[in-house]
């Protein structure tokens, strides 16, 4: 099984926070995620996509290019603050092409930054 890391890190909204191109021929067998966020105000929220898409699809319905996507919102409470990140390894079947090209892109509400690395998992 091949690897290629894919990581991003901001504070804005944005298309293509960082791509990779596929190198040869494979199928993706899974994603590993480690998403980290630090932010200071309630309601903050993050959606992180992968996508074969050079825009981010992350609020339109019947997007077919969408291959994951991980959200994550902090929300202050009067005991404190609660802040999360995603751990977590998802599995799935997606083949690719040689030189195609995969996105990272993001959807940023609130003052949040956040640091996300993703280990795709290639037969």
């Amino acid at each position: 099984m091949r690897t290629l890391k894919l990581y991003g890190t901001g504070s804005a909204t944005a298309n293509g926070v960082a791509s990779l191109v596929i190198p040869t021929r494979a199928n993706l067998r899974g994603i590993q995620t480690a998403v980290r966020v630090n932010s200071i105000t309630d309601g903050a929220q993050i959606d992180l996509e992968i996508s074969r898409a050079s825009a981010r699809e992350i609020a339109i319905n019947g997007a077919q290019q969408c291959v994951l996507q991980v959200c994550v919102e902090s929300n202050f409470v009067t005991s404190g603050l609660s802040q999360m990140g995603v751990n977590q390894f998802f599995p799935m079947a997606v083949g690719f092409d040689q030189g195609q090209l995969i996105y990272l892109h993001a959807l940023v509400a609130g003052t949040v930054v956040y640091d996300a690395t993703f280990i795709l998992h290639f037969d």
